[in-house]
């Protein structure tokens, strides 16, 4: 075989190598950005219930309605919300208030704040199928704060 007819059998080769490549290294790429924006939602469910028992500090007795205000404004200032919805902050306020966000606030003087999100029924970036199932359903975050007497 001369050195024409070996390239010409050879050719489409790299194209079918590049397409095997790039599956696995893409899917490698998309699952390190998914859990990364599980994480960084985690770390904002986190902080909002932060935000909400530091809004304990401030009032006189335990209000929800206030506290669930302060949750719901810190998960307002972050990126959590339906991509499909508009980024203004009313928007996202509105979505925050009929969203399945679950706010719980125990005690009296040791106040725990809860925020409970559900991650798998609104998620930041969808899911391939077969990781689906490695990511949480619900992403929980809770604070103490000690109320002073």
């Amino acid at each position: 075989m001369n050195r024409r007819s070996v390239c010409r059998l050879q050719r489409g080769v790299a194209a079918i190598e590049f397409a095997f490549v790039f599956m696995v290294l893409y899917l490698f790429m998309y699952g390190i950005v998914t859990f990364g924006a599980v994480l960084y939602t985690q770390q904002t469910i986190a902080r909002a219930a932060e935000d909400g028992a530091r809004a304990v500090l401030t009032l006189s007795s335990v209000v929800p309605s206030a506290i669930e205000g302060a949750v719901h404004e810190s998960l307002a200032s972050s990126l959590v919300f339906p991509t499909g919805s508009s980024a203004s902050r009313p928007d996202r306020l509105q979505w925050l208030k009929l969203a399945p966000v679950t706010v719980t606030i125990t005690g009296s003087t040791n106040v725990t704040v809860t925020v409970t999100y559900p991650y798998s029924a609104n998620p930041l970036l969808p899911a391939l199928p077969l990781a689906s199932s490695w990511l949480p359903a619900t992403l929980t975050g809770k604070a103490v704060v000690a109320r002073p007497s």
